[in-house]
């Protein structure tokens, strides 16, 4: 026989997906409108961080060749 302690203790997969599609229902998904606004700002911060990783990679590349000169 099993106890109430070996039944909880154990990963039970009905439970869990229970409790995912309970979670599910509490997101409030974005509408049309704010997730197109939010892709843009999201594309446009990945624009600028890699402009400037781009600036920075350029200014350290040519500190270091004129060192090394």
């Amino acid at each position: 026989m099993t106890t109430d302690n070996e039944k909880n203790s154990g990963f039970n997969m009905k439970h869990f997906f229970t409790g995912v599609k309970a979670e599910l229902k509490k997101v409030i998904w974005p509408t049309r409108k704010e997730l197109s606004s939010y892709t843009a700002v999201v594309f446009i911060a990945v624009i600028f961080v890699c402009a400037l990783i781009w600036i920075c990679d350029t200014v350290f590349a040519r500190i270091l060749e004129m060192i090394l000169r």
